[in-house]
């Protein structure tokens, strides 16, 4: 009877050791690291382009812009400081990453020296805010061009948790900027106000570039990194704006001035502003908080004052750093869409995805969305767009509900690559300039 009863303790010990273990295993599962946001700006302030600028034996012009450090800045849901890493990787004009051990080394460029912050005490969406200022002690940039951060957990360091885009220019040659007023074919009837842009680049004979290597010029508006304009001799890569600035061309020489032109590329409109700052207005709650006016279809030229696609938390107190839960409203007034409707901004890097697409109440006859949102004063506007056969948003265009004029006056920054030949080859920034119609040659 004894032996029996040891043999009941011993399988009860059994049981529960198992269940706990398997109690942990789950817990361990729901603790892994989330990164909720990340975004990179310059140390001057975070209205900064993610730019740095380096120099070497080859650099000929100043152009003032850019930064000597960047800041990244990414917010983690975790139970406590993630053991995490950063990695950095060298990217050719159009994104694709370089298989090229000695531009992108294995093990060499990447740094685990994260100041980690605590989120505020009653923050539910997050609970550490990591920084990393590059270039720093363990990061150095060699070679110009297209970079990415990418972020992992050193237990699980093959699984991706998110990345950002950033720039490294080397500015070796003169880069002008002229915007000239055009025409497009919208897809809805909304003005058909335009840009043609001319990037016009030239070299001291010091520079002895090679013409037939300096090959694209990539142009993106203000803080919006997933949106390239291409002007290329290579082929290039369907953005989910593919609907529009197709048409480019190139000509010219570098010893005169070699010109890279896109034509109709949309004005667009000024960007809509969400003030999350009012803690009366906007408190923090689990319970989602719709906005005090529901977001109507504009038609027209319309201005108020942005912040050109960033987002600004220069007058949020560290003790109210936190997320809102926010309901978007958006009553198309009747206007029906065979697109599917999403809410881009400075709150998700200006990048359409299925999480911030919205569902239609038949009820109501508006949009919706509910969704965390950092507390700042944010930029966004409503697109619309489609998912091909692979799931990807693509025919992205803002027009539909946001119209379209040329006062809306954002800033277009531009990037020209030149092909060096070492190492196998990789694509350098060797020039980049901003403006905007107001304020460049015409």
């Amino acid at each position: 009877m004894f032996n029996v009863l040891k043999i009941i303790l011993l399988i009860n010990f059994l049981i529960v050791s198992f269940c706990f273990s398997q109690e942990k295993e789950f817990q361990f599962e729901k603790a892994r690291p989330i990164v909720r946001y990340i975004r990179i700006y310059g140390e001057k302030g975070e209205r900064e382009p993610p730019i740095i600028t380096i120099n070497d034996e080859r650099t000929s012009f100043s152009s003032g812009l850019g930064s000597n450090k960047l800041i990244i800045e990414f917010d983690v849901f975790a139970n406590v400081p993630p053991n995490m890493f950063a990695r950095f990787v060298h990217c050719s004009f159009d994104w694709k990453e370089d298989e090229n051990i000695f531009i992108n080394e294995a093990t060499g460029i990447r740094t685990s020296n994260i100041f980690w912050e605590s989120a505020p005490i009653n923050s539910k969406y997050y609970n550490f805010r990591g920084k990393i200022t590059i270039p720093n002690e363990q990061i150095r940039f060699k070679y110009s061009g297209n970079w990415k951060v990418k972020l992992y957990d050193y237990s699980e360091p093959d699984a991706l948790l998110a990345e950002a885009r950033f720039f490294v220019v080397n500015p070796i040659v003169s880069t002008e900027i002229r915007f000239y007023s055009d025409f497009y074919k919208p897809q809805r009837n909304v003005t058909s106000s335009a840009y043609s842009i001319e990037v016009l680049v030239s070299e001291k004979k010091s520079s002895k570039l090679v013409e037939s290597f300096l090959h694209s010029v990539v142009i993106y508006r203000n803080n919006r990194w997933y949106e390239p304009f291409f002007i290329s001799q290579y082929n290039t890569p369907i953005s989910f704006s593919r609907s529009f600035g197709k048409n480019t061309s190139i000509f010219g020489f570098l010893s005169g001035g070699k010109v890279f032109r896109i034509d109709g590329i949309p004005a667009e409109n000024g960007y809509r502003v969400l003030d999350l700052t009012n803690l009366v207005q906007f408190p923090a709650m689990n319970t989602p908080i719709r906005l005090p006016l529901s977001d109507y279809r504009r038609r027209g030229s319309y201005f108020e004052p942005h912040d050109d696609g960033a987002m600004v938390t220069t007058f949020v107190s560290p003790n109210y750093d936190d997320y809102v839960y926010v309901e978007f409203i958006l009553d198309p007034e009747g206007w029906e869409t065979n697109k599917d409707v999403f809410v881009v901004g400075s709150f998700n890097n200006w990048k359409p995805t299925r999480d911030w697409q919205m569902f239609y109440d038949e009820n109501e006859r508006l949009y919706k969305l509910r969704q965390w949102v950092r507390r700042a004063r944010q930029n966004y506007m409503y697109a619309t767009g489609s998912y091909d056969e692979l799931g990807n948003i693509v025919d992205i265009t803002f027009e539909e509900f946001e119209g379209n004029t040329v006062t809306s006056g954002h800033t277009f920054l531009a990037f020209v690559y030149y092909r060096n030949p070492g190492f196998g080859g990789f694509d350098e920034i060797v020039g980049f300039v901003r403006a905007n119609y107001f304020t460049a040659g015409r």
